[in-house]
């Protein structure tokens, strides 16, 4: 009899310890980074004292991008880059297509894919998982290799029989 209790105990455990495992990962997914929730509060509290007082705001005119010489850098064998640098300008390349009409060279290509939403959604994942590895790295190479290495699954390729 005191098998059975201990038994019905442990499957209580472990389903308990399941359902908070869960709650935690939705509340990370739901939640936002506290850093850029500060700056977006500061921006936006800039904003609403400009309005007031009319005064003016200095916008940060971003550079245009030259996609070809972002091509050139990432396509040159004899180049030398960091791992960081590669996947900086790959984004910075992608952002850029996107953004002029063209397509995204995360998804696949070949006369036999047939594009899915599926596909877009994970060349949209991909690019956020770099970007985020990216942003964390905040310009180590090292850092950024280890993160990148931390979140990613390798997968063993299959082989021929």
């Amino acid at each position: 009899m005191i098998e059975n209790e201990q038994s019905v105990s442990q499957q209580e455990n472990v389903n308990d310890s399941t359902d908070y495992i869960e709650a935690l990962k939705e509340m990370k997914q739901n939640s936002v980074d506290r850093a850029a929730y500060d700056k977006l509060r500061s921006e936006n509290k800039q904003l609403l004292d400009a309005l007031v007082n009319g005064k003016e705001i200095e916008v940060k005119k971003e550079e245009p991008v030259d996609i070809n010489q972002l091509r050139k850098d990432l396509f040159n064998r004899d180049k030398q880059m960091s791992n960081l640098d590669y996947v900086s300008s790959a984004l910075k390349l992608r952002n850029a297509l996107i953004e002029k009409g063209e397509r995204d060279p995360f998804l696949p290509y070949g006369d036999k894919v047939d594009l899915k939403a599926e596909h877009y959604e994970k060349a949209e994942e991909v690019a956020t998982v770099l970007q985020e590895c990216v942003d964390f790295a905040d310009g180590d190479s090292g850092i950024f290799t280890a993160e990148l290495q931390r979140r990613t699954k390798d997968s063993m390729p299959f082989r021929r029989k």
